[in-house]
């Protein structure tokens, strides 16, 4: 038993491995990691050469940690550690365990970190009591300025890798979940409270100055930090060759938009090219551009913010009419799929369709199961279009067929079900399904959907309608509806980095001998649900909303957003 377990994660391992994708993002994860550990390295490393030795306090978790210190002599991991247990207790329950990771390896590695560097630098006198080497003599201010650059370098490297070092950033994400108030005003306002309780307890204004100095110092290094590697230019290219150029940009990751122009002095037409870049990137694309047309007139522009894919992300409060709401597209033009998903989730949700978004896509169903189509769909939307999104895909399991027209319901009459059946590959949707569509498929999707101006092709619904019931001729006519519905939802662009969910709908009930009104959707006509004697069509929409299998998955939706909010 023990032999086959340890084989099977061993082929677990194996296939994770095999998976390019899932390299990479290993790879990413490690970055991360080793870089918070930097950080939190450089952190300790300032606050026990600069601070303890001077008697300086900060903010945050480490500023109570060092008061402590200054009246205790308790060891400053400890106390960091301990406080920071106690937050990030309440922050799991609150926030849940995925945010947490990061915060609580970084919490972790400063304690250990921060007991180590006071083991190697600080000695014990006659008394017993810690000595801190002051290697700047009795310059005090430049130690509160070299303390400050210090720890916002290592407040840098744990930020720009996705970390934190817990504290007042955990209080902050709270406060920001319940309250309209942003991470910097009540990290602001800790920080404010620390520093200032040093005057009661020491009742000198220097200490309280000094920390507000560090304070300032520290900020405006991780400020400088996080905007010098952010920040971004925009050219405006006038060119002879400007498709040459167009393609040489757009090969090294940026994009390019195409205007057209009119030289006013000679009434020629011209076509300007425009293209943001991040600033490391600007000396590239200039020689790029002198390479293929040196007279080429160009304009540079400092971008101060830029907001969007390969940039930053836009973080602003909501409009005075949508606070309280959460916004979600649904995959989907469908009238009767929105009003039934709007009445389903109530008045706290703002649902949008495809149209209200402005996406003219047709995004096919190309995976081979209803739920990998519906994760599909809605990681397309937040890859995108930004939006936290739901989508859905269903399917009709006739008993008798083997589970067929499954996967295959809204193409049904274009297979043979022999063929398919007989297929190794063949797996009803119900079965497990890889959650890791990568986004590579996404890409693929969209150049190839966008490219398209053919029209959008429409199911053949009478056709398989008119397959079913000839399939089902002298057979047993049980069925069921499923229906899958993906939730992506997060801040990351990279929608692979988001929080997916699958909530499954199924709804028992038998194939009609003949339909009840032209088919016009799905297999409305024919389905006569358990514990009724009508189709769909019969019941009307009504009913049907109260009863669906896409209604089932939706509250089940529902029921997971109430018990996070």
């Amino acid at each position: 038993m023990a032999d086959s377990a340890r084989i099977s994660v061993i082929d677990k391992v194996r296939r994770f491995l095999s998976n390019k994708n899932n390299i990479n993002a290993l790879k990413l994860e490690l970055k991360d990691y080793f870089f918070i550990t930097l950080g939190v390295s450089i952190y300790a490393l300032g606050v026990n050469i600069f601070m303890l030795p001077y008697g300086l306090t900060t903010g945050g978790v480490i500023g109570i940690a060092t008061i402590i210190f200054y009246v205790t002599e308790w060891n400053v991991n400890t106390t960091y550690f301990i406080i920071n247990v106690c937050l990030l207790i309440v922050a799991v329950k609150t926030l849940g365990l995925k945010f947490c990771l990061k915060t609580i390896y970084g919490v972790l590695s400063m304690t250990y970190i921060l007991g180590l560097f006071q083991g190697l630098i600080a000695d014990v006198d006659a008394s017993g009591h810690l000595v801190f080497p002051r290697l700047l003599g009795d310059e005090t201010f430049m130690a509160c300025v070299l303390g400050g650059i210090t720890d916002g370098i290592g407040l840098y490297l744990c930020f720009a890798n996705n970390g934190s070092t817990g504290g007042t950033d955990i209080i902050a994400a709270i406060v920001n979940k319940y309250k309209q108030m942003s991470l910097g005003t009540v990290i602001l306002a800790c920080d404010i409270i620390i520093i200032s309780s040093c005057y009661p307890v020491f009742h000198d204004w220097f200490r309280v100055i000094f920390g507000f100095v560090l304070l300032f110092i520290c900020s405006f290094t991780l400020d400088f930090c996080l905007n010098k590697t952010n920040q971004s230019v925009q050219f405006l290219i006038f060119s002879r060759n400007p498709q040459k150029i167009a393609d040489a940009i757009v090969k090294t990751g940026r994009g390019v938009t195409m205007l057209d122009g009119e030289g006013w002095y000679t009434h020629s037409e011209r076509k300007v090219l425009l293209s943001i870049v991040r600033k490391n990137e600007q000396m590239y694309i200039q020689r790029l551009i002198k390479s293929i047309d040196p007279f080429a007139f160009v304009s540079l522009s400092n971008a101060n913010s830029v907001w969007g894919e390969g940039f930053d992300q836009m973080k602003v409060k909501a409009e005075k009419q949508q606070k309280g709401k959460r916004t979600l597209v649904f995959a989907t033009n469908s009238t009767h799929k929105l009003n039934e998903a709007r009445a389903i989730l109530g008045e706290k949700y703002d649902v949008r369709s495809l149209a209200d978004i402005g996406c003219r896509i047709d995004i096919p169903r190309i995976t081979g199961s209803i739920q990998e189509n519906a994760l599909l769909k809605a990681r397309f939307i937040k890859r995108y279009y930004g939006f936290d999104c739901i989508a859905d895909d269903t399917a009709l399991e006739c008993d008798a067929l083997n589970g067929l027209p499954g996967i295959y319901s809204t193409t049904y009459t274009s297979i043979n079900d022999e063929e398919v059946l007989s297929d190794p590959k063949f797996k009803l949707h119900s079965e497990q399904y890889n959650e890791e569509l990568s986004n590579e498929m996404l890409n693929i999707l969209h150049t190839a959907s966008a490219n398209k101006d053919k029209p959008i092709q429409h199911d053949d619904v009478k056709g398989n309608v008119e397959k079913v019931l000839d399939r089902l001729q002298g057979k047993e006519r049980t069925a069921h509806l499923r229906t899958a519905v993906a939730l992506v939802t997060g801040e990351y662009i990279d929608p692979m980095k988001n929080e997916t969910h699958i909530f499954d709908g199924i709804l028992e009930g038998t194939i009609a001998e003949q339909p009840s009104s032209e088919p016009k959707f799905f297999y409305d006509s024919i389905f006569i649900p358990k514990g009724y004697e009508q189709t769909y069509d019969e019941l009307g929409v009504d009913i049907k909303n109260q009863i669906s299998q896409r209604a089932i998955a939706l509250s089940k939706l529902k029921d997971f957003f109430e018990k996070k909010a």
